[in-house]
């Protein structure tokens, strides 16, 4: 066959079939267009003592070309692999030195399949990264790692394509478990990596193969005991565990994230499904894109506020237009504005307003899809997809310069006094809170916004008390309520209570409106005229700017937005105090009066 290998009659070399003419030729084609012939054996001379017989050349064993694997009918691997040197009992050293980087090293690992890959600082970055995660995992410390990076930025090709391989290839025995938003992603991913491990360049590298009677395409096992499991999210986990459980962007798209079904489906089955699969020490993965301050990711770190699993946190975003970019001695990333102070130690990623990977998207081609973003109203999208931060920074409904600020409230006997209070205290909404927002309303319109009051409760008498005790204490004039089952179930209550207390505030029940934007539409067109004030020193001020900006923008929570909305409807029907008149300044027939002269006397008459 002229893959084979034979011996050159002429150079002695051993070379392959296809460099002779013919199967029957004894000198290759390269010493054939030399005039070179094949060598004669040479006559041995006569002598006295007869030579010792000379020992045969050990001709090269020529390998015997491997059986071709077979596959089933729709299992035939769908990815071409580089093909690696074709002797492997005498490879190069290049060739060796290749194996060992791509054993050692991720990114080599990677580019071994992908030659022509284009690897940045961030990508190296990151495979740094998965490299301590896999140490970890190795020393059972149950490390928790989170990627966040704009789209089409490699990722994926990373995390969700190569690292599994490369764990695999060291680790036969683990088992991983791969999640996606869609069980089709998800199996794509498993697909490519099983064929890549069947690869002679991944055979050449490490020991570790996949066990012949273990291949199913989402679901697939090593000869050492490990295995690969794909899924989507919300789908059954079942006989597997996981060494390292990864999940590639676990929200579809804007509708999935903007949707709390959804939010809350993908947050229970990470919890009760997902999470529950993993093995003593075992790590969890998440490489995303930010869409919602309440996705997986935003509960992630919800999470860790609350005492849970402390993941690391890495955000990578495609423009860093804040400062200068720098990895510090923690290896967090992070950006200083023109004129701060750098931390020692701090090793600097790229300059303001540099590209993440300029080779993929340059400065110029991210600044031109922003600007299709902000033209069609849409700055969320490049907020939370591009910059990993799922608010813009000022502002998407409300914006930064609505916001108009008071130093000193004006004085209340000029002023009417309104509270109005958002509930939420139904099964469904446990996570929210209810809130009283006080508002000042003076004699030019201005709303002043005097306190804010939030808190969790499903205790009904409590909330009934609080009504009150914030009424009394901040002097309202008037409350509103929203006509919801809550004040249902809680009026009775208030109406006890006040007749309890000798306290009866007049309140007006406000019907509510199905959509959020409309009702909010007369607080943002005061404030963009600048009649709402706040107080920037304030206790309530951070986490009701934090909320405002965030509204209409993937924020958690709107209970502080409603309750503002509710009491400015509220003021929008009653007319603004009037301050009293000025005392009327005397004419000099009143003055003549008060000094005892009628005004009928003539000044002759003295």
């Amino acid at each position: 066959m002229r893959s084979l290998k034979r011996e050159c009659k002429s150079c002695e070399e051993v070379k392959l079939g296809k460099e002779f003419s013919s199967p029957e030729a004894e000198i290759c084609t390269f010493c054939a267009s030399s005039g070179k012939k094949a060598r004669q054996t040479p006559e041995i001379a006569p002598q006295t003592a007869p030579p010792a017989p000379k020992q045969p050349r050990a001709k090269a064993q020529v390998p015997v070309e491997p059986e071709k694997p077979t596959y089933a009918p729709g299992d035939e691997p769908l990815t071409t692999f580089p093909l690696v040197e074709l002797d492997p009992q005498n490879p190069s050293v290049q060739e060796l030195a290749r194996r060992a980087a791509a054993h050692s090293y991720l990114l080599p690992f990677i580019q071994r399949f992908r030659p022509k890959y284009q690897a940045g600082w961030v990508h190296k970055d990151i495979c740094r990264r998965l490299e301590r995660f896999m140490k970890q995992v190795e020393n059972q410390e149950s490390p928790r790692l989170l990627l966040m990076m704009p789209y089409r930025h490699g990722k994926s090709e990373i995390t969700s394509r190569h690292f599994a391989p490369f764990v695999l290839g060291h680790h036969p025995d683990w088992e991983i478990i791969s999640a996606s938003n869609a069980q089709s992603l998800a199996t794509s991913f498993s697909r490519y990596i099983r064929d890549l491990m069947r690869s002679d360049a991944f055979t050449s590298v490490f020991p570790t193969r996949l066990d012949p009677s273990s291949q199913a395409v989402e679901n697939w096992n090593t000869v050492g005991g490990g295995g690969y499991m794909a899924a989507g999210v919300g789908t059954a986990i079942i006989g597997r565990g996981a060494h390292i459980l990864s999940i590639d962007d676990p929200v579809r798209d804007a509708e999935a994230a903007d949707s709390q079904v959804q939010r809350d489906n993908t947050w229970e089955w990470y919890n009760s499904t997902a999470y529950s699969r993993l093995a003593p020490g075992g790590g969890v993965l998440g490489i995303l894109t930010c869409w919602n301050d309440d996705d997986w990711a935003g509960r992630i770190e919800q999470t860790m506020a609350a005492g849970g699993d402390q993941f690391e946190i890495v955000r990578y975003p495609a423009i860093n237009d804040q400062g200068d970019e720098y990895i510090l001695l923690d290896d967090t990333i992070q950006q200083f504005p023109p004129g701060s102070t750098v931390p020692e130690g701090a090793r600097l990623t790229r300059k303001k307003d540099t590209a993440l990977h300029e080779e993929r998207y340059s400065l110029a081609a991210l600044l031109k899809i922003k600007a299709n973003y902000f033209a069609s109203g849409q700055k969320r999208w490049w907020s939370a997809g591009y910059q990993q931060n799922p608010a813009p920074e000022d502002g998407a409904y409300f914006t930064r310069k609505m916001f108009s600020y008071y130093a000193s409230p004006p004085a209340r006997r000029h002023v009417n006094v309104f509270q109005a209070w958002d509930f939420a205290i139904t099964e469904s909404q446990q996570n929210d809170y209810t809130v009283c927002v006080t508002v000042a309303q003076d004699a030019a319109d201005n709303i002043y916004v005097l306190d804010v009051d939030r808190f969790r409760s499903s205790d009904g008498e409590a909330i009934a008390e609080r009504i009150l005790k914030n009424f009394v204490q901040e002097g309202a004039d008037m409350l509103g309520v929203e006509d919801s089952q809550i004040w249902k179930s809680i009026e009775s209550t208030f109406t006890r209570l006040s007749g309890e207390r000798k306290v009866y505030p007049s309140y007006e029940v406000l019907k509510p409106f199905t959509d959020k934007f409309v009702r909010a539409q007369p607080l943002r067109g005061r404030m963009q005229a600048g009649k709402v004030w706040f107080c920037k020193s304030h206790p309530y001020y951070e986490e009701l700017e934090k909320e405002m900006l965030r509204f209409g923008a993937g924020g958690k929570h709107d209970d502080q937005v409603d309750a503002l909305a509710w009491v400015v409807r509220l003021v929008l029907n009653k007319n603004a105090p009037r301050l009293p008149e000025p005392p009327k300044m005397k004419s000099w027939r009143d003055k003549l009066k008060d000094i005892g002269m009628s005004g009928s006397t003539s000044h002759m008459a003295s």
